[in-house]
C-alpha cells in the first residue's frame, strides 16, 4: 500500500460516470506520474457500472486515492464537489477517459514554480481512438496573449491537460452550471480575468476520442455555452461586467439579450460540429463522423445559415473524404 502523509503538492480530480472501460488506465497514469507528491480526488457521480468496484480496488492499494459518491449530479457539479475536497494548492485535471503523460506533473508543477504570474497551464496534446491508438497531435498556443486572442475562435485548452492554482480557481468563483459541456472554457476565461495563462509546448496528455463523448442534444447545448463563454471573454477584456453573472442557463434566448444573433448560434454550432466530425473520422469513426456532416451541412443551408458556412462544411468533408 502506497501511503500518504501531510498535504500533498497536487490534487487530481476526476469525475467519472460508468467509465469502466478507460477507467483503470487513467488512473494508472496518474498513479506513474514521476512527481509522486500527489492525491487524486474521483467523484463517482452515480455510476451504475463496474466503476465503483475499480476505484474501491485502487483506493485499498493506494491511500493516495481518494474516492467520493454522490448521486448524478453532472460534471460540473461533480467537479466542483472534487475542488471542494482537494487539499492541494495545486490542482490537475483529469477526465476518466483520458490518460496522463508520466512527467505531466512534474512539467506543469516546474512550470508554475518558474513563473508565479501564471495561475493556469496546460499543454499539448495526442489524440487517440477508443482503443488507445494515437491518430493526430494537436499544439496550442502558448503566450498568455495568443491565448487570450484564441477565445474568440476556439478553446486554446484541453480539460484533461489543464493544471491551475487552486487560488485562481477560488478567485474566479469554480465552474458554473450555466455553461454546460463548456464549463471550462469558461472558467478559463474567468480565470483569464485574475491571472496570466500559459500552454507547455510539450505533450502532457493522450486525449481519448470516442462517439459516445457527445450526443447530438448536447452538441447543440455544448455550441450555445461555447457561444456564451466567448460574449463573457470579450466582456471581460474590454473591461465591462460578465453579462452572464445571474444567469442560471446560458440559452438561446440569453444569448440574444447579451447580443449574439440566431446567425452566430448558427455558426458555432457548424463550426463544432465539423470539428468533431473531422476528429472522429480521423479516429476511424466512420459513421459518426457522417452523421455529424450531415448535420452540420443542414444546419448551415438553414434560414440561419449561409453559402459561406455551407462551403465550408463542404470542403471539410471533401478533405476528409480524400484522405
Amino acid at each position: 500500500m502506497v501511503a500518504m502523509s501531510g498535504t500533498p503538492l497536487v490534487s487530481f480530480v476526476m469525475s467519472v460516470r460508468d467509465g469502466e472501460r478507460y477507467l483503470a488506465a487513467a488512473i494508472d497514469s496518474v498513479l506513474e506520474q514521476t512527481l509522486t507528491d500527489f492525491e487524486l480526488v474521483v467523484i463517482d457521480d452515480g455510476s451504475t457500472d463496474s466503476s465503483p468496484q475499480i476505484l474501491d480496488e485502487y483506493a485499498s492499494s493506494d491511500e493516495r486515492v481518494l474516492v467520493h459518491r454522490q448521486e448524478n449530479s453532472g460534471l460540473t457539479r461533480s467537479l466542483n464537489r472534487g475542488f471542494a475536497h482537494a487539499r492541494a494548492a495545486l490542482i490537475a485535471r483529469l477526465d476518466a477517459d483520458d490518460v496522463a503523460r508520466p512527467d505531466r506533473l512534474e512539467r506543469q508543477v516546474g512550470y508554475l514554480a518558474r513563473n508565479p504570474e501564471v495561475g493556469l497551464v496546460g499543454g499539448a496534446v495526442v489524440f487517440i481512438d477508443g482503443d488507445g491508438r494515437p491518430f493526430a497531435e494537436a499544439q496550442y498556443p502558448t503566450s498568455d496573449a495568443e491565448i487570450r486572442a484564441a477565445f474568440s475562435f476556439t478553446t486554446p485548452f484541453v480539460h484533461s491537460a489543464a493544471t491551475m492554482r487552486r487560488e485562481v480557481w477560488d478567485a474566479a468563483g469554480g465552474y458554473r452550471t450555466a455553461f454546460p459541456y463548456a464549463e471550462d472554457l469558461d472558467l478559463w476565461v474567468r480565470i483569464g480575468a485574475v491571472s496570466q495563462l500559459a500552454n507547455l509546448g510539450e505533450t502532457v496528455v493522450s486525449y481519448r476520442i470516442h462517439p459516445q463523448q457527445i450526443t447530438l442534444a448536447q452538441l447543440e447545448r455544448q455550441s450555445l455555452s461555447v457561444l456564451g463563454a466567448r460574449i463573457v471573454s470579450r466582456a471581460l477584456a474590454q473591461g465591462r461586467p460578465d453579462p452572464f453573472a445571474e444567469t442560471a442557463l446560458v440559452d438561446g434566448q440569453e444569448l440574444l439579450r447579451a447580443g449574439a444573433s440566431v446567425e452566430d448560434m448558427t455558426t458555432e454550432f457548424v463550426q463544432l460540429a465539423v470539428w468533431l466530425a473531422k476528429t472522429l473520422s480521423r479516429a476511424g469513426q466512420t459513421e459518426a463522423a457522417a452523421r455529424l456532416f450531415g448535420e452540420a451541412e443542414a444546419r448551415a443551408r438553414s434560414d440561419s445559415g449561409s453559402r459561406a458556412l455551407v462551403s465550408s462544411v463542404e470542403v471539410a468533408r471533401e478533405r476528409v473524404r480524400s484522405r
